[in-house]
């Protein structure tokens, strides 16, 4: 089911958001530093299952580089920041939007976001959104206990966007064969493992947006693949 990840995600946000409001003030910082950094490690291990078993290393290798370049020359990580910060400062007037505003941001601003919706749309277990659920719920109750109830109202967003994102990659399944979907899988394992680096160094090692053009280099260096067998290494 492609929307199971984006319900379970909004509604984990929303459990967050209630236990911030009862006991979030309880919770020590070592504990939430612990925990997010023990989730990188689980989001690390879905990277790597999602990649393997890896059948065109060089493509992989080729589209990561050169999306890497992509996306350093379009800025596409310092464009999303420069979004977030925008919208924030248009949208952030009254109490419940002091809350509302960065936790929607935060939520879904980012390549997890968008990589756990394209695995649940693709049909697999959504074991990314599922990860990612755990960290918004804590995340949410953290930022309830700082910013108020305005946080719950980022639930609501994060169900249309990742459903909106998981639908849309659940229709392309039928018109991508199994060797180009195994290809984009691949590419958005390795961008996964990375953004669980990210977590467990406790800062951005890797700007995983700038990486996001690799996927759709996968596809097409996949599709290259399929008419000419010699690129496909």
């Amino acid at each position: 089911m492609a929307l199971e990840g984006p319900v379970v995600n909004a509604l984990a946000i929303a459990a967050g958001v209630l236990l911030g409001l009862l006991v979030g003030s309880r919770l020590g910082e070592d504990f939430r530093d612990l925990a997010l950094r023990a989730m990188g490690l689980v989001v690390v291990v879905i990277g790597f299952k999602m990649v393997w078993p890896l059948t065109a290393p060089v493509n992989l290798l080729v589209s990561l580089v050169a999306g890497a370049w992509f996306g350093e020359r379009w800025h596409v990580s310092e464009g999303l920041e420069t979004l977030g910060n925008w919208a924030e400062r248009r949208l952030s007037r009254g109490n419940f939007s002091r809350g509302f505003v960065p936790a929607t941001l935060i939520f879904n601003v980012g390549a997890l976001a968008i990589l756990g919706s394209i695995q649940a749309g693709l049909g697999r277990i959504p074991t990314l959104l599922l990860t990612k659920s755990v960290l918004d719920g804590v995340t949410g109750m953290v930022l309830t206990t700082t910013l108020g109830w305005g946080v719950i109202g980022a639930a609501v967003v994060t169900l249309v966007y990742e459903g909106g994102v998981a639908l849309a990659a659940h229709a392309a399944v039928a018109a991508l064969p199994p060797s180009v979907l195994a290809a984009f899988s691949a590419e958005g394992g390795v961008l996964i493992a990375a953004l669980g680096v990210n977590f467990i160094a406790g800062r951005t090692m890797l700007r995983v947006p700038n990486l996001l053009p690799a996927l759709g280099l996968a596809v097409l260096l996949a599709w290259v693949g399929r008419w000419w067998p010699g690129a496909g290494l």
